[in-house]
């Protein structure tokens, strides 16, 4: 049994280690899962500002030279202020965007020339954007991680995980990419050709591409321009302009931007309107190198973002705050099953255990039984051969001797014949092949029979037999054979355990209890501690080792006892008497005549 309880513990620890190593594993993916998710989401909310400002640069990039700093179309961008031109000479023309104030295009001629004039503005992307490239994004944390636990949860993971799922879904966002293949091809073109690329093709004719040298020598042309550059020049306007080299004179044009229109335009272009689904869970702010982003709630589950917009919009920088989306795996349910899981685990293990432990238990028992039972049947076998074979080779002289060894031998073949009655008994009560042959009547006859019979084994052991038996009992239902085996065995197991104790005296009584009649038989031995009083009926049971030891017996007693008296249909009960000693009580149902 020491054996199988350290099995089973090593067993449940490994159970136990397996488990919380799957849920351990079950709540990183579910982790890196809802990171990998909501990382997507923030993704493509950048990417859709990235595309809003690359139609920007692509209408304005298509705005002919002379149509600058002369009048302004009807822009769909309502945070352009207006635009400019500084000639060579330094004089700087401004035109408002239609629907400015009045005064829109004195402030661009005044923000404008204080900015050529000092050449002062941003140098720099603001706090940790600067040492972020244009046209990324990075987590920057959660509500609940530093950002440094949270940015390295995904770069803990093999590269193929991101290979296969985050970066495929990161694919989609192009904004950033076309645009910088836009702005590559145009560095090869002159000002003529972009603009005869900007004009939709005639629909009957395709113009063939132009040759390579034609392409290279419209870089190194005079009339050359490049693509828009952007600077934050204070904490509310944004410069995007460009240089056109016109007839060997240098031009620069541009337009000024509200940034803080701006960022209320990309907010709307990327999340949506206020009313959108998308913008109750996503919140989103902008910073310049003149000033920082909010900081991000403490203490709540959210996903933190940032993300740097490409050039020429580089020194703007934009984070991303991102509550935990709907419809996404949440933990609770992960702890749930977890609880589960173990519950049923337990459940498991102990029933498992109840049921090995009772097998082995039982096993232990059946074979101590088995010793028992060889012991008690060589010691009576033993001594009925040493008298017999005293007696056939005539080394008993005296009557007196004989007749002694004649009882002996008759004692001990009685007591041989009890054993093996008990256990023919107890196999065909095991089997249910018991037949009673129950009568009904009053049983005050049947223990005066039994107290007359054992009173001179009981007094040959040095103990007192006293019957108390009263009269006019409720007839009950009852087999006279099981009956006298069950107070025998009884009154054997009362002298086998009260052996060393005094007063030697065993007590039969019979009474009527209520509308029931009760058989007790009582010593005045040790009694039996608590702790075993649950087990005493129980098949080969026999207490403590040390007990075991001192006393003969099976632990067959008890079992056969209750086994016979329920199928008498009566109830037997064991427990310690008041006032020292063992008592068992059997207890008949009367039965109405």
């Amino acid at each position: 049994m020491r054996r199988f309880r350290l099995i089973f513990v090593v067993f449940s620890l490994a159970l136990l280690a397996l488990v919380a190593l799957l849920v351990e594993r079950t709540l990183r993916s579910l982790a890196i899962e809802r990171q990998m998710r909501h990382q997507t989401v923030a993704e493509r909310i950048f990417d859709e500002m990235e595309r809003g400002l690359s139609r920007l640069l692509e209408r304005e990039e298509q705005r002919p030279f002379e149509r600058y700093a002369v009048d302004a179309e009807p822009s769909t961008f309502p945070f352009v202020i207006g635009y400019f031109q500084a000639d060579p000479d330094g004089s700087i023309h401004t035109v408002a965007a239609p629907g400015a104030n009045p005064e829109a295009a004195a402030d661009i001629q005044r923000i404008v020339g204080a900015y050529w004039r000092t050449g002062r503005g941003a140098t720099a992307a603001h706090g940790s954007a600067a040492a972020q490239g244009p046209g990324t994004t990075i987590q920057i944390g959660t509500g609940t991680q530093p950002a440094t636990a949270a940015a390295g949860l995904l770069q803990d993971e093999p590269a193929a995980k991101d290979v296969s799922a985050f970066a495929a879904l990161r694919s989609l966002n192009k904004a950033v990419r076309e645009r910088q293949e836009r702005e590559q091809v145009a560095q090869y073109l002159s000002a003529d050709e972009k603009l005869e690329l900007a004009r939709p093709a005639a629909p009957a004719r395709i113009a063939p591409p132009a040759p390579q040298e034609k392409v290279l020598d419209a870089a190194r042309s005079d009339a050359e321009r490049v693509p828009l550059t952007g600077r934050v020049i204070d904490g509310n306007h944004l410069v995007l302009s460009r240089t056109v080299v016109q007839a060997g004179q240098a031009y620069r044009q541009g337009l000024l931007v509200d940034i803080q229109q701006l960022a209320a335009w990309l907010r709307e272009q990327g999340v949506g309107s206020p009313a959108a689904a998308l913008a109750g869970y996503a919140a989103v702010s902008f910073a310049t190198p003149f000033s920082s982003a909010p900081a991000a709630p403490s203490g709540a589950a959210t996903f933190l973002y940032q993300h740097r917009f490409a050039e020429p919009f580089a020194d703007l920088a934009a984070r991303l705050v991102l509550r935990p989306l709907p419809g996404i795996g949440s933990a609770t349910y992960v702890y749930a099953l977890c609880a589960l899981l173990l519950a049923t685990a337990v459940l498991g293990l102990a029933a498992l255990y109840r049921m090995v432990s009772v097998v082995v238990s039982f096993a232990e028992r059946r074979g101590n039984f088995v010793a028992a039972v060889s012991h008690e049947l060589k010691t009576p076998l033993t001594a009925i051969r040493m008298y017999g074979e005293m007696l056939r080779d005539g080394m008993v002289p005296s009557d007196a001797k004989r007749n002694e060894y004649y009882r002996h031998i008759t004692v001990e073949s009685e007591r041989l014949s009890r054993l093996i009655n008990n256990v023919l008994e107890f196999s065909r009560l095991e089997k249910g092949t018991r037949e009673m042959a129950l009568v009904v009547g009053s049983v005050a006859p049947v223990v005066q029979e039994v107290a007359e019979l054992l009173r001179p084994h009981v007094q040959a052991q040095g103990f007192e037999l006293h019957a108390e038996v009263a009269a006019d009992l409720l007839p009950v239902r009852f087999e006279r054979d099981a009956l006298m085996q069950v107070l025998w065995n009884l009154v054997d197991n009362a002298v086998k355990y009260a052996r060393d104790t005094s007063p030697k005296r065993i007590e039969l009584g019979c009474r009527q209890h209520g509308g029931d009649v009760r058989v007790t038989v009582r010593d005045h031995g040790p009694g039996v501690p608590a702790r075993y009083l649950g087990k005493i009926f129980e098949p080969f049971y026999r207490g403590e080792s040390e007990l075991t030891r001192r006393s003969k017996g099976t632990g067959l007693g008890l079992a056969l006892v209750r086994g016979l008296v329920e199928r008498m249909g009566a109830q037997v009960s064991g427990g310690n008497a008041a006032g020292g000693g063992f008592a068992v009580d059997i207890t008949f149902r009367a039965v109405e005549n």
